[in-house]
């Protein structure tokens, strides 16, 4: 005899089901019905959680993104570096993005402005919350020291968004470029990130050089 699925977990199965075909169709391409077939339940169980399908996409869309604000407003309250809190919020990014691809696909495609227009305000709103905790960060950074008092927050989070998502987008292109090296390891490209962020292009040598007075 099955055991029924309780509540939470069948509404979870039908987001899951609704996040990979949303990301695969877009929202008009999807019926309901393939929505339940793909969770494993009837249509009638999908409105049972959900009253239209309009509410389970904006439900979809705000699961999407719940966690990375989480984490990060968790780091912001940690005792740790302002380095060290970057770090581990991008590792979490990644490991995020790529454990829920179908998901990730769907919140860029709101992001972007090319999705259906109910769940766009939605993912910009959420998009808005999670870009200001990442400027935080860098904010509190700036008051402690450790990063450049001249360093505009709101340019460096984006920088850091920018360079998780163009990787996320375009992994199976890098992994077919011979000079490209990390294409496997996303971990490895957050440290290489994190390092010229961190440190910079210019070299030492070459800044103490041009600091120099001129003899």
């Amino acid at each position: 005899m099955n055991v029924p699925a309780s509540p939470a977990s069948g509404a979870q199965a039908i987001i899951s089901a609704a996040a990979e075909l949303f990301a695969q169709g877009g929202f008009e391409a999807v019926s309901v019905a393939e929505i339940a077939n793909r969770a494993g339940v009837s249509k009638a169980n999908v409105f049972h959680h959900f009253k239209s399908k309009d509410a389970l996409y904006l439900e979809v869309m705000s699961s999407a993104c719940q966690g990375h604000a989480q984490f990060t407003e968790q780091l912001l309250a940690a005792d740790l570096s302002s380095a060290e809190k970057l770090r581990q919020m991008i590792r979490y990014d990644f490991e995020d993005m790529f454990a829920n691809p179908q998901r990730t696909q769907l919140f860029l495609r709101e992001v972007f402005n090319c999705g259906h227009g109910e769940g766009r305000r939605p993912a910009e709103q959420v998009f808005e919350h999670n870009f200001n905790v990442v400027v935080a960060l860098f904010k509190q950074g700036q008051a402690r020291g450790e990063f450049r008092a001249d360093l505009d927050p709101a340019v460096a989070a984006w920088v850091v968004g920018s360079a998780v998502m163009m990787f996320f987008q375009s992994r199976e292109t890098l992994r077919r470029i011979p000079t490209v090296h990390c294409a496997e390891c996303p971990e490895d490209y957050a440290e290489k990130m994190l390092d010229i962020l961190l440190n910079g292009l210019i070299s030492r040598e070459f800044a103490a050089a041009a600091s120099a007075p001129a003899h």
